[in-house]
């Protein structure tokens, strides 16, 4: 075996996001996410990143005397923004447009860690826009994928 062992690549992207001037202080993972969605609330800071890894496809290799197998795996980061005083999310969506491309410029090509392949991204897809009457919120969704192959075992 060759030693690789997987990292957690939610803290580590988190990590690599404070980079961003507008994301030092508002970054967080899947939980603190899931939490706010489920009481539909904005962060208390905006904007705000959210940083969900997300599955892995494996396509395993059987050969003569053992398997390896190669591992695409998913991150996504979800960019929050809101402008109060515009209920439509207009301002906001103008808004986290330079922060979308900030971090596709930051992650797209980086490397995590030894074993993995640079990230490449994917799709950025808007999820919401829209408000409660006085704040428009926009939020974003950021999608890279990174490869990894789980050390060959043999038979």
């Amino acid at each position: 075996m060759s030693g690789f062992v997987p990292i957690d690549l939610e803290a580590a992207v988190q990590a690599k996001l404070r980079g961003l001037a507008a994301l030092e202080h508002t970054t967080g993972g899947a939980v603190a996410f899931a939490e706010l969605v489920s009481k539909k609330l904005l962060p208390a800071r905006l904007p705000a990143a959210f940083v969900i890894a997300g599955g892995l496809v494996g396509n395993g290799i059987r050969r003569a005397g053992g398997v390896s197998v190669p591992v695409t795996q998913t991150v996504a980061v979800v960019l929050v923004q809101s402008h109060a005083g515009d209920p439509t999310g207009e301002a906001a969506r103008a808004a986290v447009w330079p922060l979308e491309w900030a971090a596709i410029d930051l992650l797209n090509g980086w490397t995590p860690a030894k074993g993995y392949e640079e990230f490449l991204f994917q799709e950025d897809r808007l999820q919401g826009l829209g408000g409660d009457g006085r704040t428009g919120a926009v939020a974003c969704t950021l999608t890279f994928t990174t490869d990894w192959t789980i050390p060959r075992r043999r038979a």
